[in-house]
């Protein structure tokens, strides 16, 4: 099956279909629920929301995250990087979470004279679990794991450069899926029948947010003193190695949740620290000291290849 054919059924197909089946049924049941239905349970129900605005609302939020899985996932495939299993399936699963929201309610509410005769709340766990399952089946449909990588011993990248000559290198990679997650989460949990009360998922939203947008997105540059590393829209926090304490620079490829997750890393362990904001190509810095830095940008194999060439043009000592 073509890649983009697999990658679009599982990113706007499934999750689409559950959203359109959500409202086609909210339509249908139109005249066998209250207005308002019931949207918040504590052991009874003890909240409610206009028929009209839940439906919108959930069938908004529904579309909205198709279009950004769908399009991440896309761009991510254009782009030739991985697309793990994992990740398909969790950004599926959430993006099937508004319609399952709203098909829970409406279950609850129907041929109920009113919001306060609403049945119980806990069918939500149901289609919380059929959202579940529709990740599982978009993660086997659309996951696209990066292909072994074959590592060449003492194979040092190089871009050729020459004794006197000056070069500059910049990476850099983003992860726009990782504003909208924070942002939307809190408000999908607030429409859950036990969730946050609003107030509440509000500002966690606008909290994680603010938090994301300083660090989704990350850079890296080469020169002649070394490799600067930057975080998120202010460039904080950042990190500066000179060329005397880096051994050498290779690349390699980063799984979505390998390496500690997301964000800045350090593997006691091992010594690793890694710089990430998504999964795919990283650049790799041994250090004099025995550690290893790994930063997630495009195009590491330029940055590597520079990084090796400056390192040879002021090698004194024999290894």
């Amino acid at each position: 099956m073509n890649k983009l054919i697999r990658v679009l059924s599982a990113t706007a197909v499934l999750p689409g279909a559950a959203l359109a089946t959500a409202g086609v049924l909210e339509n249908g049941w139109a005249g066998r629920l209250p207005d308002p239905v019931a949207t918040h349970w504590n052991s009874a129900p003890n909240g409610a929301t206009p028929l009209g605005a839940f439906t919108g609302v959930c069938l908004a939020l529904g579309a909205v995250a198709v279009l950004l899985l769908a399009t991440t996932a896309v761009a991510a495939l254009r782009r030739g990087r991985p697309l793990p299993r994992l990740t398909v399936g969790v950004g599926a699963g959430f993006a099937g979470l508004p319609p399952a929201v709203l098909l829970s309610v409406l279950v609850a509410n129907l041929d109920a004279p009113d919001w306060h005769a609403a049945r119980n709340g806990a069918v939500v766990v149901l289609f919380l679990l059929g959202a579940v399952v529709l990740g599982a089946v978009a993660a086997l449909v659309g996951g696209l794991p990066a292909p072994p990588v074959r590592e060449t011993p003492g194979d040092r990248p190089s871009v050729g450069l020459r004794p006197g000559q000056r070069a500059f290198w910049s990476g850099r990679a983003a992860n726009p899926a990782m504003l909208w997650a924070l942002a939307l989460i809190p408000v999908a949990i607030a429409f859950l029948p036990a969730g946050l009360p609003w107030p509440t998922a509000v500002w966690i939203a606008l909290v994680g947010a603010v938090v994301t947008a300083l660090t989704y997105r990350l850079s890296a540059t080469v020169d002649a003193k070394g490799v600067t590393i930057r975080f998120g829209l202010l460039g904080v926090p950042w990190r500066h190695l000179g060329l005397d304490s880096i051994r050498e620079a290779t690349t390699r490829e980063l799984t979505t949740f390998g390496d500690g997750g997301l964000g800045l890393r350090f593997n006691p362990v091992t010594g690793t620290t890694a710089y990430k904001v998504r999964g795919g190509p990283a650049l790799v810095l041994a250090l004099e000291s025995g550690r290893t830095v790994l930063v997630g940008v495009d195009d590491p194999e330029t940055g590597a290849g520079l990084v090796n060439d400056l390192l040879a043009q002021r090698i004194t000592r024999i290894d």
